[in-house]
């Protein structure tokens, strides 16, 4: 049998159960000086006695490491694995460990240096989306000085418990550097009410009554606000006007 009549692309050498090569690839030729009577030439002094014991005593396909000489290196590690036909010939592939490792080693260093890219990318936007939202609630109810002492707070939307915690930050800050003693709070443009917001939305009220003795007034209530707030049964700190324009004319009075 020719030692080079296996087409293969990785190192093969086909052997007996005393090591005495029968055949080989022609990657393994290349890789290594053959022809060789016995792989254990092949291995360095300290891989010698491994190689022997997996070859004469092993019979179930296995896999393990040695160091064997090559063309370009006094000793290199490769992956061995072996396997025995009925014929008791030995069947192996030998893969270079080093130039494996180096492969799987600059995938994912190249994998980490993306996910670290992406990663750090993701959290930019998400910042960046965090603080739009946080503005975004603070717009749905912006604390309006409609005069020296009137102030207007239109509420946008959903009556939520994170909306309303950005809206009180920014009411008592404004509110803290006037003289207000009438606060009007319009439900024109409100959704749907969350009891937690109802919770938040009332203890925005209580403190601007202790901040400045304000009266607060809601106007714009639909039926359906006025049913979703009597559910919840709470004291309502504030009284009812019809419109913005009423509150306005009872001022001017």
């Amino acid at each position: 049998m020719s030692l080079y009549n296996q087409p293969l692309p990785i190192p093969y050498i086909q052997i007996d159960k005393e090591g005495n090569i029968l055949t080989c690839s022609g990657a393994a030729s290349r890789m290594f000086d053959l022809p060789a009577d016995n792989i254990v030439a092949l291995a360095d002094v300290a891989s010698k006695e491994k190689l022997v014991k997996f070859i004469v005593y092993q019979e179930e396909p296995c896999q393990f490491e040695v160091n064997l000489r090559t063309k370009t290196a006094p000793a290199q590690l490769f992956d061995i694995h072996l396997s025995w036909d009925g014929q008791a010939n030995g069947h192996i592939a030998l893969l270079p460990k080093d130039q494996q490792n180096e492969h799987l080693e600059e995938r994912l260093l190249s994998l980490q240096n993306r996910l670290s890219s992406t990663n750090f990318e993701l959290l930019a936007k998400k910042e960046e989306l965090e603080r739009a939202l946080i503005r975004l609630r603070e717009l749905s109810g912006p604390f309006i000085a409609l005069s020296p002492t009137l102030a207007f707070i239109p509420l946008f939307g959903d009556i939520t418990r994170e909306k309303m915690e950005s809206i009180t930050k920014q009411a008592l800050h404004t509110a803290y550097e006037g003289e207000y003693t009438h606060i009007a709070v319009d439900f024109t443009a409100v959704g749907q009410i969350e009891e937690e917001g109802v919770d938040k939305l009332l203890a925005l009220f209580t403190m601007l009554q202790y901040m400045n003795g304000a009266k607060i007034e809601v106007v714009g209530m639909k039926p359906q606000h006025s049913q979703m707030l009597h559910s919840f049964h709470r004291e309502w700190p504030f009284a009812f006007s019809p419109s913005l324009a009423y509150v306005l004319h009872g001022k001017d009075k």
